[in-house]
This record gives structure tokens, C-alpha cells and sequence, in this order.
């Protein structure tokens, strides 16, 4: 898909002077690429927003929609060997990247006053592709810190060490500020257990053939980084001693793991919120140094804490109080090698991508340092690069057309309500009350990220990071003395995600989603309803599935249902996640419908009130055919569409062993079969593949 064409570019550029010569002064004055020419009149997917040479003929729909929809694409696509895995959201982010780029061409062609976020981008930029800087300074930059770290001495010391946050570290556990659930007015310090570097518990504990080869290959990563800190020898050869160092290290992690709660456990809202003094967590939890530990928030031990796994801590301060010192050194060691890596010598970027990237993703080749180096920007500065992005690339009358997609959603959720069969009067009122009150972030933020205490030199890649971090870290404190400012995004408007926060019962539709082929303003309405009308219907699920639903219309954690109700709503639940539990995915792995529910259940109410606001907004209206298909049809060609993704063996074992969500077929093949309305528009019937008889079906919202 072509990025722009010749007068988007002229206007584009005149869009990045304005910007970066005053510093950003004229973010707010969108100049916006033209949309008069005959490309900009006609969907980016061609004839009506769905490509034709997509479908499988040879699949019946009924059997296997996804199949269906999507295995023509899936037939002729390969996961690029640079990537674990393709489709709708690459296709996304590789076209963001490219426009950053050119962004970021553009800052290196123009002059930059100094202190401006233009030049700070331009410089960070330049100090990462700078590999011939980092070869030349080798270790120099981290020979402070790994000094801290091979200088620690006692308990206290490496507490402090996992603290820091310029380091880039933690350990068994993780300190960081975030809104109290129960007084959402106001921000707090939350405690979480934490300190693995697999991606998750199962890693190190389940019994499986392929995971006991994942152990091994850590085993010899943290082998090798050992050796390399204590040698700077690539080779390896025989070295029992980084071995047996090696050992312990995974030991250790797979102590911490043992003791880490189930990520289906740690999604109970209910469970997670443990208020106490900090002083009271050292009581509770003895054998960890707490208050030295939250120094760097607060000296007062009288600090609220909220404490995610409570009954956890107690056992983790124990193992980490018997835990040799040198061992927590060399973990340390590693973990900081793991952080910093990218910013280091490329034997050591090599050594981790080795590990993290082919064999825990799959992922063949390391990608590119230019492309990284944009990932990186596009963390660090992701505001600053958002403003530029959005004066440049983001058309207002998207944004209008979303924002009208989302009433329209919110309108056809308050049917759904009323006609509920299994909830009161009384707990619906509630339910309004809160729906009423979601607000719909869209597109970008109204105020944005200051970056000014930042400093960023061109050649000193390691010292701007440092610098971030400590930033970042600034900004926290900040928010920790002061209310939730609520018109706060977490996110860049050009991230390619959709988020809905339970505190602030908001939902968050960055523009970076709102962007083919998930949106097109030129492409058929009922595939921008499937694809993106779900996503939207999904986030304002969200405050009502098993856990959002605990929040009520304000984002306090606390109940509005009647007892019978929550039973109910917890009934279909129970039959949703034993739904999604009979799907084996990997030979032998199976989905974790616990795992997965809150995600299941959004994406099943998405779905329903994304087809219903569709109808709405056809006004009495029938759609108009389009090759055969219905609107009917197509809406749910736009979710599969959506949903279209590859990935590699290891990616989708990572992702089902860890991740929240279910794998993207079933995203699409799971839902649909509980929903009466693809039923009736694709004629399925009792024997076809996906037939679920109608008392089987989930129906929750």
C-alpha cells in the first residue's frame, strides 16, 4: 500500500516546518494532507474495503468462517523472517513506521532549535544508528552501574539496585504509581510480584518436550552473558564456572516463579487490592527491606501501598532473604544486560536477540537498526513524535466518522441492556448510569507530554536513555502528589492498540487504529463496523466483563449489582471460559479459558453490539449488495479481516501460555458461533462445522 502520493508529500513538509521550527508551538493547527484527489476518494483496499483474493472458496463459511475469509491471504503470505508474526496490526505499524520516518527525515533536513522536541527526536534517532559510536565506547557507558551492581554487598544494596530506575531492573518484586481503584480521584503506589525473564511462570514450571528445550537454551544464554561479563570472550568453550552461575540464576527465577500466582489469578480485581502501610508490608512481609526498597518514592513509612498478590509477598521476601547476595548479584547482572542490551555492543545485542527473539518468538533475523531505532523513538519521545504525526497524517473527519461510530455503539449497548433477560431493573439502572459515563478517547490527547526536562546528546545513546528513564520516573512522582488529571493519555495517538481503563472508565481509541484496514472512511460502513466498530464495542465491554464490571460508573472498585445478578452474569462466564478451554491450538495446548475471559467476553460484546449499532446506523435502510455479499455478510468479513494475523509456532505458544487473549481465529470462529445473527446471515445449520445449538450458545451482553 502506497504511503502517500506527491501532493500529500508537499503538504506534508510544509506541515513538519511549521512544526518543528517553533518547537511544536503549532501542533494544534492540523495541516492536513489533501483528500481531493481521486486516491484519496477510494478505499486504500479495493473494490469496497476487503480484497477479494483474501477468501478461500474451497472453505465454507459455516465450517470455518475464518478459514473462509481470510486463507487465501494466509495461503500466500510468509511471516517476514524479521517479524514472529504478520498481518493486520504489522500492516498498521510498518506504515506508521514509514511515516515517522519520513518525520524523522524530515527534522534531519531542517534546523532545530535547540531544546525543542524536533531536535531531541533528531538526536536520539542519531545516537542509535550511531553502532559505530557504540562499538568505540564499548562497555565505558555501564561501567558505573555494572560497578553498583558487582559493589553490592548486602540485602539492602541490591534492593535498592532493583529500584533504581535509571537501571532498567527490578526482582521478585515491582513498586510503580497508578490510579487507586478505590479512590480513582487520586493516584497511589502499587506493589506487584515480578522478576522473571521468560515471559511467564508456566516457562519455567510446565512439563512439555518443547518447553524443557526453551529452559535449556536459557540456560545457555545466561551462560554466555556470564561468561561474556566476566571474559568479554565470545567463544565460550568450557567454563564451568559462568555454568554453574548460570544455574543458579535460573534456580532463583524458577523459585520466583513457583511463588507467582496464575495469570488467571492475578486478573481478579478483587483479590489484587490490598491497601497497607508500608511499614505494615514490612511486617507482613519480612525479610525484604521495604522501606529502603520504596526510598525512591517516599521516607515515610505511613506511605499507602496497595499490594497486588498479597498472599505471595510474604513467601518472595523469604526467598529473597536466602538468597545468597553473589547470586543476586549475577541475576542482577543479567537482567541489566537484558534491559540494556540494544544500547550495548552488538555482542551483546546479538546474544540476547538470540535467546528473546529466535527462540522464545521465532523470530529469524534481528530487524533492521533503523526500523529499531524508530521503535525506539517512537517509546521514548512517543508524544512528541504523536504531535507531528497527527498534524501531518491524521484526517479530521476520521475522527468524526469514529466518533459517530462510537454514539452509535454506546446507543446500541443501552438496547442491549434493556433487553437483557437475565439481569434486574435495578442492577440495569446501574449498568446505564455507568455506560452513560464511558468516555470515548479518540484519535489524540488534548494535552500532551512536556519533555522538556529531558536533555539528548547525539553520541551518547546510553546517557539519553538514563535520562528518559529518570524523566519517566519524574513524571510518576509528579502524578503521585497530584489528582488524576483525566484528560491524561497513556498512550501515543499514533500507537496501534485499543485500550479501556476501568478507573477512568474511558475507552482509548488512538488514531493509530483508526486507519485501514481496520478503518477507511471510503470503504463500506459495514466493514468499519465489523473491524473497528468491534474494537470499540470490545473496549467499552471491557467495563463489563468479569472484572470491569466490578468498577461502577466513576472507576470505583466496589459493587452495584444485586447478588442474583453477579450470579448470573458469573453463570454465562463459567460457560464461556469451558467454551473456549475445549480449543487446542498447539498440539497438546489447549486455550486457558480463565486466562482469556475478560478478552473473550469483550470481544463477544463487541462484536453483538458492534452488528446491532451497525443496523442502527442504517436508518430503516437496506444495504446495498456488493459481489454477492450482504451488509449482513460483510460485517463480519470486516471482523475477520480485523483479526487477520499469522504468526510463528513459538509466538502463538508464547502468547497462549501468557497472554490474555485468545489466538485471532478464535477472536473470530469463537465468537460468531454464539451469535444468533451470523447464523441467520450465512444460513448456517445444525452439522455445519461452527453450529453451536442455540441453548449452548453464550449469550452475555
Amino acid at each position: 500500500m502506497g504511503l502517500m502520493n506527491q501532493s500529500k508529500l508537499f503538504i506534508f513538509a510544509i506541515a513538519i516546518s511549521m512544526l518543528v521550527s517553533g518547537g511544536f508551538a503549532h501542533a494544534q493547527e492540523k495541516t492536513l494532507p489533501s483528500t481531493n484527489s481521486n486516491a484519496d476518494t477510494k478505499p486504500v483496499i479495493e473494490p469496497w474495503g476487503y480484497p477479494l483474493d483474501a477468501f478461500d472458496p474451497e472453505t465454507r463459511p459455516q465450517d470455518d468462517f475464518y478459514r473462509h475469509a481470510n486463507g487465501g491471504w494466509l495461503d500466500n503470505t510468509e511471516i517476514p523472517s524479521d517479524r514472529s508474526g504478520t498481518g493486520f496490526s504489522i500492516i498498521m505499524r510498518e506504515r506508521n513506521d514509514a511515516r515517522m520516518q519520513a518525520i524523522i527525515d524530515r527534522l534531519n533536513q531542517t534546523r532545530q532549535r535547540r531544546g525543542s522536541d524536533g531536535k531531541k527526536i533528531r538526536d536520539l534517532y542519531k545516537a542509535f544508528m550511531d553502532s559505530a559510536q557504540i562499538e568505540k565506547r564499548g562497555l565505558k557507558p555501564f561501567s558505573v552501574d555494572e560497578s553498583k551492581i558487582r559493589s553490592a554487598k548486602t540485602h539492602i544494596d541490591i534492593a535498592r539496585l532493583m529500584a533504581d530506575p535509571e537501571l532498567g531492573l527490578d526482582g521478585p518484586f515491582g513498586i510503580f504509581v497508578s490510579i487507586d481503584s478505590k479512590n480513582p480521584d487520586a493516584n497511589a503506589l502499587w506493589a506487584s510480584h515480578s522478576g522473571l525473564s521468560m515471559p511467564d511462570r508456566s516457562y519455567y514450571l510446565r512439563e512439555s518436550e518443547r518447553l524443557d528445550e526453551t529452559r535449556a537454551a536459557y540456560k545457555k544464554y545466561l551462560t554466555k552473558v556470564i561468561h561474556l561479563k566476566t571474559s568479554q570472550d565470545i567463544s565460550i568453550g568450557e567454563d564451568t564456572e559462568s555454568e554453574l552461575r548460570a544455574n543458579a540464576v535460573f534456580a532463583l527465577e524458577k523459585a520466583i516463579a513457583t511463588l507467582h500466582w496464575t495469570r488467571a489469578e492475578r486478573r481478579n480485581a478483587s483479590r489484587t487490592y490490598n491497601k497497607m502501610t508500608i511499614g505494615e508490608l514490612a511486617t507482613f512481609a519480612p525479610g525484604f527491606p521495604w522501606a529502603d526498597y520504596a526510598s525512591i518514592y517516599t521516607s515515610d513509612d505511613t506511605t499507602p501501598v496497595i499490594v497486588r498478590e498479597k498472599e505471595a509477598f510474604p513467601a518472595l521476601a523469604t526467598l529473597f532473604e536466602q538468597t545468597p547476595v553473589n547470586v543476586w548479584r549475577d541475576y542482577l547482572m543479567v537482567r541489566y544486560i537484558n534491559a540494556n542490551a540494544e544500547f550495548m555492543p552488538a555482542i551483546y545485542d546479538d546474544a540476547r536477540f538470540e535467546f528473546f527473539g529466535k527462540t522464545l518468538s521465532g523470530q529469524k533475523t534481528q530487524r533492521s537498526r533503523d526500523k529499531r531505532a524508530i521503535g525506539m523513538v517512537n517509546l521514548y519521545f512517543d508524544q512528541a513524535i504523536g504531535k507531528i504525526y497527527i498534524a501531518a497524517f491524521f484526517p479530521e473527519e476520521s475522527k468524526r466518522q469514529v466518533t459517530e461510530m462510537f454514539e452509535n455503539i454506546r446507543t446500541a449497548f443501552a438496547s442491549r441492556i434493556d433487553n437483557l433477560s437475565w439481569m434486574t431493573d435495578e442492577t440495569k439502572a446501574q449498568a446505564h448510569l455507568k455506560l452513560e459515563s464511558v468516555a470515548a478517547k479518540i484519535a489524540y490527547p488534548e494535552v500532551w507530554t512536556d519533555y522538556s526536562d529531558v536533555r539528548i546528546h547525539p553520541r551518547k545513546l546510553f546517557k539519553n536513555i538514563k535520562s528518559l528513564r529518570r524523566a519517566s520516573f519524574n513524571r510518576d512522582l509528579e502524578r503521585l502528589a497530584k489528582p488524576v488529571d483525566r484528560r491524561e493519555w497513556f498512550r501515543a495517538p499514533q500507537t496501534v492498540n485499543a485500550f479501556y481503563s476501568p478507573t477512568r472508565n474511558e475507552a482509548f481509541i488512538p488514531a493509530g487504529y483508526i486507519q485501514s484496514p481496520l478503518f477507511d472512511p471510503f470503504a463500506d460502513p459495514a466493514l468499519n463496523y465489523g473491524a473497528l466498530g468491534s474494537i470499540i464495542g470490545h473496549e467499552i465491554g471491557h467495563g463489563f466483563d468479569d472484572q470491569g464490571s466490578k468498577y461502577d460508573g466513576r472507576g470505583i472498585l466496589q459493587s452495584w449489582w444485586s447478588d442474583a445478578d453477579r450470579e448470573a452474569f458469573d453463570a454465562l462466564g463459567d460457560r464461556l471460559a469451558a467454551q473456549f478451554d475445549q480449543y487446542e491450538s498447539l498440539p497438546g495446548l489447549n486455550v486457558n479459558g480463565r486466562q482469556t475471559l475478560g478478552e473473550n467476553i469483550g470481544d463477544l460484546a463487541g462484536m453483538t453490539v458492534a452488528y446491532h449499532a451497525y443496523k442502527l446506523s442504517l436508518n430503516g435502510k437496506e444495504a446495498p449488495i456488493l459481489d454477492g455479499l450482504t451488509g449482513e455478510q460483510r460485517f463480519f468479513l470486516g471482523r475477520a479481516q480485523g483479526r487477520r494475523f499469522k504468526r510463528t509456532e513459538e509466538s502463538l505458544r508464547q502468547r497462549l501460555l501468557s497472554a490474555p487473549h485468545s489466538p485471532m481465529n478464535l477472536r473470530v470462529n469463537g465468537m460468531i458461533r454464539n451469535m444468533d445473527e451470523w447464523y441467520d446471515a450465512y444460513g448456517v445449520e445444525e452439522g455445519d462445522g461452527l453450529y453451536l445449538s442455540p441453548e449452548d450458545r453464550v449469550r452475555i451482553w
